[in-house]
């Protein structure tokens, strides 16, 4: 193996079995974990195109399987050994502390290997901390990734309610931030900076308390809409997108719009792109909390009535259901066929509605029964300087 092999190409090539080790240079394991998964995977296609297809599937996928998890096990133990990386050679033979500069080479070659390790090990939230001995750290982390991960699945299923499924998108977040947070204390590290194991809650608390905003950690939690707003201070435009996302799910779920989940990227660029234009304005001391939408006032009122009825609706649905279905069968089920119509109903109505308004919306003057082509003449502005 000639030169130094970039660790991070080999463990992502990885993913593909035996692309990362002949990387590396290793042909031998290369033939062995990719011949025996594309090999499997090439025998069940076979037999699925003939028709032979049965139970033995199951047995050639599980091995398949078991040799992609192999590759990957041996790839990190491979790179955490320093796989891919030449040792500074002395260029005076067998004792290496003769070498002018070899110690520096040394050096520089232990914290190459460290941060290949680290970022590594923080695949998995929280483990490249306790690596550089920052053990509550490291903890606070991985405790904050895993608890979130079973509440939410443990919720999800206790409530049989798929929507609860949204808040694993603060999983990336948190991942994300655990792995720059890694990077950024091992450079600490390597400057002769003194790192400070403490858990990043307090840390957070004490940067709240001092006012100062970081451009890293809103970027972060921008990736959940609305966060990267919030934590900026921006407690009308945060609230209203991150309201906005999360009842759009919930509706679409209950609702069964499916056909408008192409606008939810929309709404996930808009905030993400929208936050890091706000932490640029943050920077230059132009920040101002302006609504998303600034024109809701007008129709507080109709607001009021669509929450009341959908409020309505879900109670009588929830409480008077169980009891209607058993009293009043045939009510019930004349209920459930309007049920499932409503919301195709509902959908069609403000669709209607919508395109109506945007068709001859404009063709009025707002309090006046004036047409455009009818409105008064404006009357010309004269000039009030005297003339001689």
């Amino acid at each position: 193996m000639q030169g130094n092999k970039s660790p991070l190409t080999a463990f992502f090539l990885s993913f593909f079995p035996g692309f990362g080790h002949a990387y590396l240079g290793r042909f031998v394991r290369f033939v062995l974990y990719g011949g025996s998964f594309f090999g499997l995977l090439g025998i069940i296609f076979l037999l699925g195109i003939n028709g032979s297809l049965n139970g033995e599937a199951v047995i050639l996928v599980f091995i398949a399987a078991a040799s992609w998890i192999i590759n990957m096990i041996d790839m990190i133990v491979s790179l955490l050994n320093g796989a891919g990386q030449q040792r500074p050679a002395s260029p005076y033979g067998i004792d290496p502390g003769m070498g002018p500069g070899w110690e520096a080479s040394q050096y520089a070659y232990e914290q190459k290997r460290e941060k290949t390790q680290t970022i590594l090990l923080s695949f998995v939230p929280g483990v490249g901390h306790m690596a550089m001995g920052m053990l509550q750290r490291g903890l606070a982390f991985l405790v904050a990734f895993a608890g979130l991960l079973a509440i939410t699945i443990f919720i999800s299923i206790v409530t049989n309610t798929g929507s609860f499924l949204v808040f694993l998108l603060a999983l990336p977040v948190i991942w994300i931030y655990t792995l720059f947070d890694a990077v950024q204390q091992l450079q600490r590290k390597h400057r002769g900076e003194t790192i400070d194991d403490r858990p990043f809650f307090e840390e957070l608390e004490e940067h709240i308390g001092s006012g100062r905003k970081n451009k890293v950690l809103a970027a972060t939690l921008a990736l959940f809409p609305g966060a990267g707003h919030l934590y900026l201070g921006l407690q009308k435009r945060g609230l209203q997108i991150m309201g906005g996302f999360l009842i759009s799910i919930f509706l679409m779920d209950s609702l069964r719009l499916s056909i408008f989940l192409f606008l939810m990227p929309l709404f996930w660029f808009f905030a993400f792109f929208d936050a890091l234009q706000q932490m640029s304005r943050y920077e230059r001391d132009q920040l101002k909390d302006q609504a998303v939408v600034a024109q809701l006032a007008p129709y507080q009122k109709w607001i009021g009535l669509a929450l009341l009825v959908l409020g309505a609706y879900y109670l009588f649905d929830q409480v008077m259901g169980t009891y209607i279905s058993q009293t009043w069968p045939s009510v019930y089920r004349e209920f459930m066929k309007l049920k499932y119509n409503l919301p195709t109903a509902l959908v069609a109505f403000v669709m209607i509605a919508a395109g109506l308004r945007l068709v001859f919306g404009g063709s009025f003057r707002a309090g006046s029964g004036n047409t455009p082509s009818e409105a008064p003449p404006r009357l010309p502005e004269w000039d009030k300087e005297e003339r001689p």
